[in-house]
């Protein structure tokens, strides 16, 4: 599919879904950021919590990326988990690609996915009980664009009353999650139902 093509979807989807979404559940968070962002009107970075926006996270937590990031967790404390030790490793910079038209139809009418499009995962233990998920997100005009060549970025400039428009922010969101003993289990079942895809997310 040509990139052109791409946008227009993208910004069919920004257009129509998010406001809707946003009157349904009442979790408009990120489609006012979004607009005040093009019009040079935004913060250069946001921070979303379980505690600050709940709704919010509970729908990131379910997000195609997000799941195969948390398989991914699962799968490199195995030996962990089998031996007893509890001495849970962490995971940096998982990359959540969105992959265009298949992210698209993944995501459905979650708009909280739509809006993120590509993400980095980071997973560290907090307990032997509990790990946190810090989701990294940056917007700029280079990602909105589909990565076209011609297309240059804007650093945000403290100094000016007003920015440029879609000068680059940052949206970092952060969970807590309890670790449990049946995606270890869930893992194992992974390897043998999709042996051809390394992480598939199914049932995390």
């Amino acid at each position: 599919m040509k990139k052109p093509v791409k946008a227009f979807l993208f910004l069919s989807v920004l257009g129509t879904a998010g406001t809707a979404y946003s009157q349904k559940s009442g979790t408009g968070y990120l489609y006012p950021v979004i607009w005040d962002w093009m019009k040079g009107k935004s913060d250069s970075a946001y921070v979303f919590t379980e505690q600050s926006h709940p709704v919010l996270i509970r729908h990131l937590e379910n997000a195609y990326q997000v799941r195969r990031a948390r398989e991914f967790w699962y799968q490199k404390n195995m030996d962990s988990f089998k031996t007893g030790r509890s001495n849970w490793l962490p995971v940096s910079d998982f990359l959540g690609r969105f992959q265009t038209v298949r992210g698209i139809c993944r995501a459905g009418t979650d708009m909280v996915e739509q809006a993120l499009g590509g993400f980095t995962v980071h997973i560290r233990p907090v307990s032997r009980d509990s790990i946190k998920f810090i989701v990294f997100d940056l917007k700029s005009r280079w990602s909105l664009f589909f990565h076209l060549p011609f297309v240059g970025n804007r650093l945000y400039d403290r100094s000016r009353s007003r920015q440029k428009l879609m000068t680059n922010m940052s949206w970092t969101f952060e969970w807590t999650e309890p670790v449990r003993q049946g995606f270890f289990h869930q893992r194992e079942w992974n390897l043998t139902l999709f042996p051809g895809r390394a992480y598939s997310g199914h049932n995390f």
